[in-house]
């Protein structure tokens, strides 16, 4: 099951890999992706751009939580800014600031091997992308 769980994740995470021109997407996509499929440990923050009437919303945060490893994807003046910190009992002990492609592989990789995951959070991860 881990190897599939690893896959479901891992195909809106190569769309962000690929070096294709539509970036914005691909974060979306992610995104949603890992607010399915971890609703009690992923938090995606959005904020609403372009003009007055507009109702295009941009990911600003992606934050998920496994065990004392925190993931975090923040945009910042443009850029985006990949960290995994490790934190107990709510205090940040090391930050790593981590390239997009292997943050991503981490995150993945920490899914695949935490064991509490529920057996709803399983069933959500295997059928998350079929």
């Amino acid at each position: 099951m881990a190897g599939e769980e690893n896959l479901d994740l891992d195909l809106p995470a190569a769309e962000l890999r690929a070096e294709d021109a539509d970036v914005e997407m691909s974060i979306e996509t992610l995104a949603s992706s890992l607010e399915q499929a971890l609703p009690g440990l992923a938090s995606v923050e959005r904020r609403k751009v372009g003009g007055f009437r507009s109702k295009r919303r941009e990911v600003q945060r992606i934050e998920v939580a496994l065990g004392d490893q925190q993931f975090e994807l923040r945009r910042e003046s443009g850029a985006l800014r990949c960290t995994r910190n490790k934190v107990v009992r709510g205090i940040t002990l090391s930050r790593a600031e981590l390239a997009m492609a292997d943050w991503i592989g981490e995150l993945v990789g920490g899914v695949s091997r935490r064991a509490e995951l529920s057996e709803r959070d399983r069933l959500a991860l295997e059928g998350l992308l079929r």
